[in-house]
């Protein structure tokens, strides 16, 4: 749940979860399944992944509508949101296993089906963006 939550924000989090549950439920069945756990992560992220393409064009006309109205808070809860929200899905996932989960990058990459190169990669990036974003 905590995963999904951070992926896509807690309204959608908990169908997220359900949904990457039930399939991760189904395909554990399957007797070349080793790690049980990996492939339920996996699920929630492939789930966010196909609810951020959903969503995508819907959020870009709802901002471009909104424009560049006032949207620096002076919370800097809201502003870390904020700043998260605005990165790519691979590295709110990345920055979500290493950070949260303490998975080494290379547990990371595994997870996820990329390179370690990827997620270092991702991960400088997110850090960057961050750092700018917040400074």
């Amino acid at each position: 749940m905590r995963l999904a939550t951070v992926l896509v924000g807690p309204s959608e989090a908990n169908d997220i979860a359900t949904e990457a549950f039930l399939r991760a439920a189904v395909a554990a069945q399957h007797p070349d399944v080793e790690r049980p756990r990996a492939l339920l992560l996996r699920a929630v992220v492939n789930r966010a992944h196909d609810l951020r393409r959903s969503n995508e064009r819907r959020w870009r006309r709802d901002l471009a509508a909104v424009g560049p109205a006032a949207t620096s808070s002076p919370d800097s809860h809201v502003d870390v949101r904020r700043a998260v929200s605005n990165l790519s899905l691979q590295q709110r996932s990345v920055l979500y296993f290493v950070y949260w989960e303490d998975l080494t990058e290379a547990q990371t990459a595994e997870l996820l089906g990329l390179s370690p190169g990827t997620v270092r990669r991702h991960l400088v990036r997110a850090r960057d963006h961050l750092r700018k974003a917040l400074s």
